[in-house]
């Protein structure tokens, strides 16, 4: 067991991938009764060089004495120290889409928007390994939505549960009398899963609130919603204007959800049970409007939705359930409250970042859309405007190898089409109307001129076909972005693209 007098803003924590884990939990000197964390941890044993040191925030315990105790000699526990400043992350990281610092990132939560209209990202977070494990919550934040600043960690598991999924609500009317502006955080409590401390526990719902624009979450006591079902979780919370109420869309179990509605973002009465198929888990619910008419979007994980009417209480849902996505990468998006003219919606990219000391990257954020085609509803997705306003041409049409924008419309009777370019290749046949980029196939309406975007961003490319009909991410393996694209019709003939740069930003 250490003692450790507190006196910086970090604790720093070695972790070495592939070490045994080490139960690691800190008390308070005053209560030896009283757990403050728990962690699980590959430990350097001895004398193995760590990959990195997770960075604990102390601020908060700042000239306290605590205690930590491992099962591991005190010599070897004496690697973890204190800083007042997180180490340096790791180093070729994507330049606009956010990945975290060191560790496991999966699902977006708790998108929010200041008064200021900077942008608040959370999202599940295992800062120990670059594999799923314990979440928490990791926080970043920004002015543009393609420059990311990564923050502290803001939730931790605690006696309740792992820090699984949820939502955050920015209460400009104080209806929860936290005050203006107060930032309501919803968060599923995960007990019962992998963590000692929380073993004995059950899935519920609970409630953190910040009052310092999203930098600290303050837990608050008890629960929003008890266990309703064996795994529910991922509360996602909007206004409803018309009936003048906040609803909560829950994943209960396999395909099934509830919707609830609260007059001051407490209390909450469920109203209606729905299964919706090949639906499950992280659950949103918002409006379109295509020619004035409005419609409602209900959305799960995998891209899957569906669309239809929502009163308040219910959501009927009045066609079969769609995919939005061209490929399986992409999962439990979420979408941002309070976008005025938008629906702005961000997903997490299953991407692998072999031989890196992170996994996982967010998307650009995307504008949702709604439109009629042969079928019925679709979703359009299209790069958030942010992007176009970041935009440099390169005149001559030569990629660096910094993140670029390519874009063309690709003609009728182009043929086969093939567009090269650092990192890869997109094969499309304009007759069919299929192709492939990668591991992933193309679906797009044949023998019409076709709109394409390409974004490269390091270890990331995402195409946008179709006028948003059809997006899809793909991992880029090549170590450099640099060179000159190439996009050629079937004989051969060369098709105009535009090429431009997106330029850095200074706003964070």
């Amino acid at each position: 067991m250490l003692t450790l007098s507190i006196s910086q803003n970090y604790l720093l924590i070695p972790v070495k991938l592939g070490a045994e884990k080490q139960l690691l939990t800190l008390f308070s000197s005053q209560d030896r009764e009283k757990k403050l964390y728990e962690f699980e941890v590959p430990f350097p044993r001895g004398g193995e060089t760590p990959d990195w040191f997770a960075a604990i925030p102390m601020r908060r315990h700042r000239g306290e004495t605590l205690l930590l105790c491992a099962p591991i000699p005190d010599e070897e526990l004496s690697a973890v120290r204190q800083a007042d400043h997180r180490p340096e992350p790791v180093s070729g990281r994507p330049l606009i889409h956010f990945a975290p610092e060191h560790g496991w990132m999966n699902d977006p939560n708790g998108l929010v928007r200041l008064a200021d209209g900077t942008a608040r990202l959370y999202y599940q977070y295992s800062p120990f390994g670059i594999e799923w494990g314990m979440m928490h919550w990791g926080s970043a934040k920004s002015r543009d939505l393609l420059h990311w600043e990564a923050g502290d960690i803001a939730l931790f598991p605690d006696e309740a549960g792992t820090m699984f999924s949820g939502c955050g609500w920015r209460d400009a009317e104080n209806a929860a009398g936290f005050g203006p502006d107060a930032l309501l955080f919803y968060y599923t409590s995960a007990g019962g899963t992998e963590a000692p401390w929380s073993r004995d526990g059950v899935f519920t719902q609970r409630l953190a609130v910040s009052t310092d624009g999203g930098e600290t979450l303050k837990k608050q006591p008890g629960l929003l919603l008890p266990n309703l079902a064996h795994a529910n979780r991922d509360p996602k919370v909007f206004y409803h204007a018309p009936s003048g109420a906040y609803c909560m869309a829950l994943y209960l179990s396999e395909n099934n959800f509830a919707l609830f509605r609260s007059p001051d973002l407490i209390h909450w009465e469920q109203t209606q049970f729905l299964t919706l198929p090949e639906m499950w888990e992280c659950p949103d619910l918002f409006p379109l409007f295509v020619d004035g008419e409005e419609k409602w979007v209900f959305w799960s994980a995998d891209g899957y939705y569906a669309v239809g009417s929502f009163d308040g209480w219910r959501f009927t849902p009045e066609q079969p359930v769609r995919m939005a996505y061209g490929n399986r990468i992409p999962y439990a998006a979420q979408t941002f409250p309070r976008e005025e003219g938008r629906v702005l919606s961000v997903a997490w990219l299953r991407l692998p970042n072999a031989g890196r000391c992170y996994t996982g990257v967010m998307a650009l954020p995307a504008e949702l859309g709604l439109v009629r085609d042969g079928v019925g509803w679709a979703l359009r997705l299209h790069p958030c405007r942010e992007l176009f306003s970041a935009l440099r041409e390169q005149p001559e049409g030569e990629a660096p190898d910094a993140p670029w924008l390519l874009r063309s419309t690709i003609p009728a009777d182009a043929g086969r089409a093939r567009l090269s370019f650092p990192g890869g290749e997109i094969v499309m046949d304009m007759d069919a109307g299929t192709g492939h980029f990668g591991e992933t196939d193309l679906a797009f309406p044949p023998k019409q001129p076709l709109s394409l975007f390409l974004l490269a961003d390091r270890a990331v490319f995402e195409l946008t076909l179709a006028d948003g009909a059809f997006w899809a991410p793909e991992q880029n393996l090549s170590s450099t972005l640099a060179g000159k694209p190439e996009l050629t019709a079937g004989n051969g003939a060369p098709i105009p693209f535009t090429l431009c740069v997106v330029e850095s930003s200074a706003a964070l």
